[in-house]
């Protein structure tokens, strides 16, 4: 509690609308529409283990959000603390989980394939970056506590994780 009454006595409006925009990037419909194209890519360059291994990850830490929230049920926090109305219960975070299992398993990928170590660098940091803020963007909406977000983007990470372990065991030579 007192982190989001920290927040709420420093909310302004335009950054209510900004990070109204960051969370709409960790959504189930903008996270499962990024890995489906995702996935159709690595489809096309006949990397299936990796398609697979995404579809993996997003899935299961979707599957783990609707088991945790049906399970623990617990109730969001008080209305007035909320930038916007949301639905459900609150842990975890749904949006925590699927953008830190996304974007987390990218971050695998482009630290398999891609050569040049600056890059791996710079796209594991932006993309970091961008799990950072869609998770904090839900504490600073008030529609999360702090322990729903930090087990979401555990419970992704895991899933990216499992994901990217799945992946190396099928694409063995």
């Amino acid at each position: 509690m007192r982190v989001l009454e920290s927040l709420y006595a420093v909310r302004d409006f335009r950054l209510i609308q900004t990070f109204i925009g960051i969370s709409e990037l960790g959504t189930a419909l903008t996270v499962c529409g990024l890995a489906v194209c995702v996935g159709l890519l690595l489809i096309l360059y006949r990397n299936h283990a990796a398609a697979a291994g995404l579809a993996f990850a997003v899935v299961t830490s979707g599957l783990g959000v609707v088991l945790g929230k049906g399970l623990i049920e617990r109730a969001r926090p008080p209305l007035s603390f909320r930038a916007y109305t949301e639905i459900w219960y609150s842990f975890p975070s749904a949006h925590a989980a699927l953008s830190a299992a996304l974007y987390g398993y990218v971050i695998f990928l482009i630290w398999t394939f891609v050569p040049s170590k600056k890059v791996r660098i710079a796209v594991a940091f932006l993309f970091s970056i961008l799990i950072a803020a869609i998770s904090f963007s839900r504490i600073y909406l008030g529609v999360h506590y702090l322990s729903d977000v930090v087990a979401g983007v555990v419970l992704g990470a895991f899933c990216a994780w499992i994901g990217y372990r799945w992946f190396l065991f099928a694409h063995r030579p």
